[in-house]
């Protein structure tokens, strides 16, 4: 307190304008700050499907996991803001070179981006394992989510070797790593949409109204899932490239880790929201967890037609989000 009521003495405002760091931290600074805002909600998220969760316990810790991650890159991006503005307040001289902190965040962001992505990909292949086109969609998203992780890798790697080539003075071999890691990223989640929403709108029947309104409320939530963290990625990777001697580029990047982990969770928390509104009352077939695909047959008209509807595939709850393991046939027998 001595020091600090000495150095108010010593100066007046006119003496000390101050140093205006706003063209270089602010992005960096706001980039936090919503990132604060985004981790907020993914613990309550986590809050709210942690007391009772109903998953497998595969699931339950990679939902643990992926809390703790964000967790941690949250700390991890705290520390690297201190260290820019207030031990070196004034200078910038720390920003020739990046702190361990911020490329360890970049490792978890890598870690909760392959993790999400396979996530949906095992989501796919529940709804849709038969036939050369799913398989070869299958295979291409595959590919492309290890792709963006070895990316992710590659950009870390050059991080920890070439410090003083990303923020500053950007290295080359950083930028292709970066590209890499978040242009396939961008397009995984594309591909990934896409396909789960064209599976899931063959899958209506016709028939039900509860059980197409149903796919109808998963359909919207994939898409708005898949619109956020695409917009993001493809925002970070434009400012990465189009604004080089910035930092704009920042401020998506460490949200991208935020937004697979709320995304991830609001999937989780939204079964049973949709399984209220949409399964009819008293009606057992339905809980809110898994979709299983079970044979009614249907007689009419002298033709009998089989028909495969939606419901429960296990009482007392699911392995993960809601799941459908065939797609909905309707043909003459």
């Amino acid at each position: 307190m001595v020091d600090l009521e000495r150095a108010m003495l010593s100066t007046s405002p006119e003496d000390s304008p101050g140093i205006d760091m706003s063209a270089i931290f602010a992005p960096f600074f706001w980039g936090f700050f919503v990132s604060i805002f985004l981790g907020g909600i993914t613990i309550v998220q986590a809050y709210m499907y942690f007391p009772h969760p109903t998953d497998r316990k595969s699931v339950q810790v990679l939902a643990a996991s992926m809390l703790i991650l964000d967790l941690i890159s949250s700390a991890l991006v705290a520390q690297s803001l201190y260290y820019y503005l207030i031990p070196h307040f004034g200078s910038t001289a720390p920003l020739k070179t990046i702190t361990p902190e911020l490329s360890a965040e970049c490792l978890i962001s890598g870690i909760l981006t392959f993790t999400s992505q396979m996530y949906f990909v095992y989501q796919i292949h529940s709804v849709k394992r038969t036939g050369i086109l799913a398989w070869t969609i299958l295979g291409v998203l595959t590919l492309f989510a290890v792709i963006t992780f070895v990316g992710g890798i590659g950009c870390v790697a050059t991080m920890y070797v070439f410090a003083y080539g990303v923020l500053a003075d950007r290295s080359k071999d950083f930028s292709i790593f970066f590209g890499l890691a978040k242009g396939f990223g961008a397009v995984t989640d594309i591909m990934a949409t896409i396909a789960m929403c064209t599976y899931l709108s063959n899958a209506k029947t016709g028939f039900s109204t509860h059980t197409d309104s149903l796919i109808k409320g998963l359909i919207q939530y994939i898409i708005e899932r898949g619109a956020v963290v695409t917009l993001i990625q493809t925002l970070l990777l434009i400012t990465f490239f189009a604004f080089p001697n910035n930092l704009y580029w920042l401020a998506f990047h460490i949200n991208v880790t935020k937004l697979y982990a709320n995304t991830f969770f609001c999937m989780l928390n939204a079964r049973k929201n949709l399984w209220k509104k949409h399964a009819p009352k008293n009606d057992s077939a339905f809980s809110s967890s898994d979709i299983d695909i079970r044979s009614t047959r249907i007689e009419g008209s002298g033709k009998s037609f089989a028909l495969s509807s939606l419901q429960s595939r296990d009482q007392r709850g699911p392995a993960e989000m809601p799941t459908i393991t065939k797609s909905v046939v309707i043909a003459d027998v």
